[in-house]
């Protein structure tokens, strides 16, 4: 009877292991079947006072993307976002037409400095915010967060596969 017992847990042991085989397969491909701007990327702020900060990040690379940005969009969770790189480098204009959060956006200069932090609490606004120079990439996340991680004007932004 023991014998049994023994061969019957090694079976069921095999079958486990296969099926989580299985599911694993099954789910890599299913990720890799979503398209870019549904995967999340990695995006670093180092801070002149030496702390660091991971978000994760919407990557609007194409005219679309940037077109529509973060709109219709009911919430973000902390520490996400959206970049919006800009190549070659130019001043850039951002409304709050069909946001519906308040945002913060980061300007960064070329070369991934941080240039300019405003706050937009105005959602759905047609009023310009302009950066006061030219960018090469612009960051948005929940209004108050830069602040809230003491986020400020010289602190460094690195993302790989992004230059600035």
């Amino acid at each position: 009877m023991a014998i049994e017992t023994v061969g019957q847990e090694w079976h069921s042991d095999i079958m486990n292991r296969r099926f989580l085989i299985y599911f694993s397969a099954v789910f890599m491909a299913f990720l890799m079947c979503l398209p870019l701007a549904a995967r999340a990327e990695i995006l670093q702020i180092v801070t002149i006072g030496g702390g660091s900060h991971l978000f994760e990040i919407t990557l609007a690379d194409t005219p679309e993307k940037q077109k529509r940005g973060l709109m219709f969009v009911e919430s973000l969770p902390p520490q996400n976002g959206m970049l919006f790189p800009m190549q070659p480098p130019r001043v850039a204009r951002f409304w709050m037409r069909n946001t519906l959060i308040p945002l913060d956006m980061i300007f960064i200069k070329p070369g991934g400095t941080i240039a300019q932090i405003v706050t937009r609490r105005d959602t759905q606004s047609d009023a310009h915010t302009t950066s006061l120079e030219e960018v090469s990439g612009v960051l948005e996340l929940n209004a108050g967060e830069a602040a809230r991680l003491k986020i400020g004007i010289g602190d460094t932004v690195i993302m790989p596969g992004v230059t600035f």
